[in-house]
Parts: C-alpha cells; structure tokens; sequence
C-alpha cells in the first residue's frame, strides 16, 4: 500500500510542477511514503529472524564464556583445596603418625614383657628398653664389669637382633627413630643405641 501511494504521489507531483502550484504538500507526502516503506522493510520476517539469529548468537556466546569462567573457578578452587587449610592437613598428619608410635609402643611392650619395660619419647623420637629380668640384668652387669666377655656371652646377637627392630620401626614409623638398651646399672644411660638399621652406640665397642 505504501508503494501503491509513492506511486500517486510521485504522478501528483508532476502535476502540481505542470500546474504551477506549491510543492510542499506532494513532497511531505512522498517523504511520508518513503518513511512507511522503510518501516515496513525493516518489520518483514527476513530481518526478524536475522536479529533473532543475532541475538541467540550473542546469548549462546555469552553462556559458553560464564560456563567456561565457571568450570576455570571450580578447577582452580579444586587444586588449591589441598592446600587451603594446611595447619588441619599438618594436624591430621601428626595425628596418624602418634597412633602408630602407640601402636609400636605397645607392640614392643608386648614382646619385652618378660625382659623389661618399654618407654617412649616423642621428642626424641626414642624408644627405651629398661632390663628388669633378674638374669638379663645380671648378665649385663657383669658384661659392664668385664666388657672383654661381652663377645663370648653372645652380645652380637643383642647387635643384630636391635639392627632388625630399628628396620622394623624405620618401616613402619619412618626415619629418625631410634631404640637403645638402657644400663642396668644407671638407667638413664644406654648401652646400645640403633638407628635407622644402623648401631649408633655400643658400650661395648
């Protein structure tokens, strides 16, 4: 309809330029016709759907980079969950390690029941034998006296079997820790001391 009146309009024009009359009249009303063509254009479903297409685009863009943004976070929030609360992982840490020190501590009471008491120091990361059997005692006294018989008495068997339970404690607690026969006579002091597989002191030696 609107190009249907351009078209009047257009012949009108020619006749008010033949006619002498005033123009302003035919030419707002061409520029009107021309206006509604151009609104109408725009309107049709071509450019609709090409501003609808443009706008899924921008949508679908927009989504992709929040859900990659969002992914980006999780990720990196992921990796650093190990590391965000460090004093509570350092806590558990020692936690565990405390049990199994108890449980060795118990472990090698068991077994020297019938030999001496077993003690325990968690600073020193030291397990201690104290002889209480009246004939172990008696036979370590007397090595005291006379170091020379230790080797005739047998005491490198002491050796071995202290290198196998520093191993034992190595496996199962880690390294730096150590275990020492104390003296019968003064119990504060060792008379053999193994660490790590390795006899670190030996009063015989």
């Amino acid at each position: 309809m609107a190009i249907f009146a351009l078209i009047l309009s257009i012949l009108r024009l020619s006749m008010v330029i033949q006619n002498g009359e005033r123009l302003f009249s035919p030419i707002l009303f061409i520029v009107v016709c021309l206006g509604l063509i151009i609104f109408s254009g725009f309107n049709l479903p071509f450019w609709q759907k090409s501003k609808s297409s443009t706008q899924s685009t921008a949508t679908s863009s927009s989504v992709q980079t929040t859900s990659k943004s969002t992914k980006k976070f999780a990720s990196t929030f992921s990796s650093a969950g190990a590391n965000a609360f460090p004093d509570e992982t350092n806590k558990q840490k020692k936690a565990a390690q405390s049990v199994k020190e108890n449980n060795i501590l118990a472990s090698l009471q068991k077994n020297y029941s019938g030999t001496g008491t077993v003690t325990f120091s968690r600073t020193a990361k030291a397990f201690y034998v104290k002889p209480t059997n009246k004939d172990f005692v008696s036979s370590l006294k007397s090595l005291i006296k006379t170091p020379s018989n230790a080797k005739d008495a047998n005491f490198d068997q002491v050796v071995t079997n202290f290198k196998k339970l520093s191993l034992s404690i190595k496996k199962n607690l880690g390294s730096n820790y150590q275990v020492s026969l104390m003296n019968p006579n003064n119990t504060s002091k060792p008379i053999l001391t193994a660490k790590d597989g390795t006899i670190t002191y030996n009063y015989f030696q």
